[in-house]
């Protein structure tokens, strides 16, 4: 398989995850340990066939932690709010990779640069039409803050294999919630819990890093642009959620910057 071809079809199945959440449970703590546990369980097999040594230092804790946050903020936005609305606000996360860079004193070109306002715009425009503003907007914002972290941190950590970081977060991530979900421990669907482990997790997990490793880097994020893109289409066919035309045209905004961030 292409690795273009294993980025899109990672995207497109991660584009699916509001028909498995909102299928699994209310509470999004406890369907986020339900994912990270599930999809540990289907990635542990593979770690023992690699059979290579795993080192664990402060960045994976860091990068589980911001993972961790943009799962569960992700999840309740899903939940609360449109899934293409939650989907296109977690894509903003490559207009705060810009800030965190500026911020870092790294050096960004003009054309770069343009994305932050660009995309602080069409995330403006995609919030207008809400009459107040409420949890699960709040969650989306958060979601996408907390994966421009996630985004930050890979960068640092690429000198270690990419297989082990991924799960380690789903790991990690599944640790911390352990207490919460066995004290909030409620009835779930273990088909929809299954699935949800899978399809919008593992296997888009392994085939993005499958897929990462075998096209130019700067390729795998643009490409990943359909995920907002498929959510909104899932929101519509799926949930019957229609999004206004200023929502839609924010949204393109957003995606756009998301390009012009990513074009080097």
């Amino acid at each position: 398989m292409r690795g273009e071809f294993a980025i899109l079809f990672s995207a497109i199945l991660m584009g699916t995850i509001s028909i498995f959440v909102r299928n699994t449970g209310s509470d999004p703590l406890f369907v986020a340990f339900l994912r990270l546990s599930f999809a540990t369980v289907f990635l542990l097999p593979f770690l023992f066939l690699m059979n290579e040594k795993i080192q664990i230092t402060k960045l994976h804790f860091a990068l589980a932690f911001f993972n961790l946050l943009t799962i569960v903020s992700y999840i309740n936005a899903i939940q609360q709010i449109e899934a293409g609305t939650a989907a296109l606000l977690l894509y903003t996360a490559p207009i705060y990779v810009l800030i965190i860079s500026i911020l870092s004193g790294e050096k960004i070109d003009r054309t770069t640069l343009l994305s932050i306002p660009l995309g602080i715009f069409g995330l403006y425009l995609m919030l207008s039409p809400y009459p107040r503003f409420n949890l699960g907007l709040l969650s989306g914002i958060i979601s996408g803050i907390s994966y421009s972290f996630v985004f930050w941190l890979t960068k640092k950590a690429k000198n270690y294999p990419a297989f082990h970081i991924t799960f380690f977060n789903v790991f990690f991530g599944s640790l911390i919630l352990l207490p919460y979900s066995i004290v909030s421990f409620s009835e779930f669907s273990l088909f929809w819990a299954l699935a949800l482990g899978l399809i919008p997790t593992a296997i888009p997990f392994t085939l993005f890093i499958y897929g990462v490793r075998r096209v130019k880097l700067q390729k795998a994020p643009i490409i990943a642009l359909i995920e907002p893109v498929f959510a909104i289409l899932i929101g519509f066919l799926y949930f019957g959620e229609i999004l206004t035309t200023t929502q839609i045209f924010g949204g393109l905004l957003v995606l756009l910057a998301t390009t012009l961030a990513w074009r080097k």
